[in-house]
C-alpha cells in the first residue's frame, strides 16, 4: 500500500495560491476555453457518488475564466458542497473533469442523449448503430 500525502501533492501543483501550469484548458469546437476550478470547502463525507458506471448523462454549463459559460454534454460522477463533478470529452479526444455549480448542471433525456451520440459518431459508422432509426425517439 503506498500512501500519498495530499497537502504535499497539492503544494508541488500549486505556487503561492496558483496552478503552476495556468488554469485547466481544454477545446470544444475549435474554441479554446479556460475554465474556472472552484475551491470547495466542506467535509469530504458530505461528497456523494453515483453507482459506477450508471452516471447520469447532463448537460453543464462550465464557467470560465474570461466570464460566461461553454455548455458541454457530459456524465456527472459525484455531487456535494452545491457542485457536481462532471467528465466530458474535448476535440482532442481527451477526458475533461471538472466542479460545476449544480444549478449550471441538469439530466439530459435518452432521446437526447442520443441525439448527441449520434452526432458524435462518424458518418460512415451510423447505420451500424442506428440503422434506419432516426435518432432521439426513443421511449422515456
Amino acid at each position: 500500500m503506498v500512501k500519498i500525502d495530499v497537502e504535499a501533492v497539492g503544494k508541488m501543483l500549486t505556487r503561492r495560491g496558483r496552478y503552476i501550469y495556468g488554469m485547466p484548458t481544454f477545446t470544444l469546437a475549435g474554441v479554446e476555453y479556460d475554465y474556472l476550478a472552484p475551491k470547495l470547502e466542506g467535509a469530504p463525507e458530505d461528497v456523494h457518488s453515483w453507482e459506477y458506471g450508471k452516471w447520469p448523462k447532463v448537460e453543464a454549463g462550465v464557467p470560465l475564466t474570461a466570464g460566461g459559460t461553454v455548455h458541454v454534454y457530459g456524465e456527472a460522477a459525484r455531487w456535494g458542497h452545491d457542485h457536481v463533478i462532471v467528465s466530458w470529452r474535448d476535440d482532442d479526444g481527451h477526458t475533461q473533469w471538472a466542479w460545476i455549480p449544480a444549478a449550471n448542471v441538469r439530466r439530459v433525456t435518452a432521446s437526447e442523449w442520443d441525439i448527441i451520440e449520434y452526432h458524435r459518431c462518424p458518418p460512415e459508422l451510423r447505420a451500424v448503430r442506428w440503422g434506419k432509426r432516426l435518432p432521439g425517439f426513443l421511449p422515456e
